[in-house]
């Protein structure tokens, strides 16, 4: 029944967001949009705490810079991982396909946010020109930018080929990167209907890479980092079955299919 419960809770709220997110758009204020996605997390949160009787636990705040454009480097184990990114920092920037641009309600809603649209024409070259350039215009407002280096949802425990993209504007920017590991996928499985009860997670933000290392070296460094740390934070909280389960998943490398 709780888990019905915030379901049904979860997908009303978000449609009421996004519909107010839309309506806010047409004001010509991101941020009137920024705060109403501010909004969103609150209440999300305050869903998973009262209606699944779960805690997430931030940890590592200390270690996001303040006073500069920083790019946060994420695991994507569970919905919940971008309410929290949302959280922390309210004016975030993301890349997102121009694909998602033809539907006239989300289209709208990414243009308002400013989010950096990238097109899948011309090739991988084209694309890397346009999130660096997305990025650096971003950083010029002042706003952090947000990559999942896997593209994709994980289950807990299994990892996929870490893209280029965080790399390339890593190194053409010339930017500290913060790696954010996570056991979110504790609460809240990867595309799962289900949720669990009583399940403490935790989302990490860890020291930033400094700038100056090759981009091999770089891709090395996150991804070390990032798979390390998950599955330590999920092997602190998690149940004995699942930690079984992931930790085969990590040990073997293997992807969703695995």
């Amino acid at each position: 029944m709780r888990v019905l419960l915030f379901n049904i809770g979860f997908y009303s709220y978000t449609f009421l967001i996004a519909f107010t997110a839309w309506a806010v758009s047409y004001l010509g204020t991101i941020g009137g949009m920024q705060r109403v996605l501010k909004a969103w997390t609150r209440g999300v949160i305050w869903m998973v705490r009262v209606l699944l009787k779960g805690r997430i636990e931030f940890r590592g705040l200390e270690n996001i810079p303040r006073d500069e454009p920083i790019l946060i480097v994420s695991k994507h184990q569970s919905e919940l991982d971008v309410v929290c990114h949302i959280h922390v920092h309210p004016n975030l920037a993301a890349v997102a396909m121009k694909e998602l641009d033809r539907y006239p309600f989300l289209g709208r809603v990414l243009r308002g946010l400013e989010m950096v649209v990238v097109s899948v024409d011309g090739g991988p070259q084209n694309r890397t020109y346009q999130a660096v350039e997305g990025t650096r215009k971003a950083f010029e407002k002042g706003r952090p930018m947000l990559i999942y280096p896997e593209g994709t949802l994980m289950s807990l425990g299994s990892k996929e080929r870490y893209r280029r993209g965080a790399a390339n504007i890593y190194d053409a920017l010339n930017v500290r990167a913060v790696p954010v590991a996570m056991s979110l996928g504790l609460i809240w499985p990867r595309r799962e209907w289900r949720k669990r009860i009583g399940q403490h997670a935790v989302i990490e933000f860890m020291e930033p890479i400094e700038p100056g290392l090759p981009i091999a070296e770089f891709q090395k460094e996150i991804e070390s980092r990032i798979e390390t740390r998950t599955m330590e934070l999920i092997e602190e909280t998690g149940a004995p079955e699942i930690i079984e389960r992931a930790r085969d998943r990590h040990l073997r490398g293997a992807k969703n299919e695995d």
